[in-house]
């Protein structure tokens, strides 16, 4: 089981890449009349309508590449919770990470509000080598091209 230490630190950085175009897209809007899912492969749309929700398979990697080693992955939705549209934009994010990195091996479960300022997320629980879990995960977008966007996980466990 995780130490869980009564202190803020950063105890774990990983890389989630979101694919938005082509074979690989692992995003797809839950609004849209999906494609059989094949593997990472879905249809990807995008709605600034009150309530639109979208759906989320992610590779969760040790480095920024895609291609360094797999740790596990992240599956969840959002649901738009305004009306504002981008970049002012609330959505609410609920996520399941299934995570084993040979040390450590578990599940966390994730739940907060995205915002294009800044996105931290509550870790709510877990299993294995989380059981028990409780912190937060602060969102940095590290790439962010026209396909792909990756983002570093920070996690502080409490």
């Amino acid at each position: 089981m995780l130490s869980m230490k009564r202190i803020n630190q950063v105890v774990m950085a990983v890389f989630v890449a979101a694919v938005l175009s082509g074979l690989s897209t692992n995003v797809i809007s839950a609004a849209s009349s999906p494609l059989p899912f094949k593997g990472s492969h879905l249809e990807y749309t995008r709605s600034w309508i009150f309530g639109a929700g979208t759906l989320f398979a992610l590779n969760i990697t040790e480095e920024v590449s895609p291609t360094s080693k797999l740790l596990g992955s992240l599956r969840g939705y959002t649901v738009q919770t305004s009306y504002l549209g981008y970049p002012d934009s609330w959505i609410l994010e609920v996520a399941f990470v299934e995570y084993n990195d040979g040390q450590y091996n578990g599940t966390l479960q994730l739940q907060g509000l995205v915002q294009e300022s800044l996105t931290e997320l509550c870790i709510t629980g877990g299993s294995g080598s989380f059981r028990g879990a409780k912190g937060y995960l602060v969102v940095t977008l590290m790439v962010n091209s026209l396909q792909t966007r990756t983002f570093r996980h920070d996690l502080t466990f409490l």
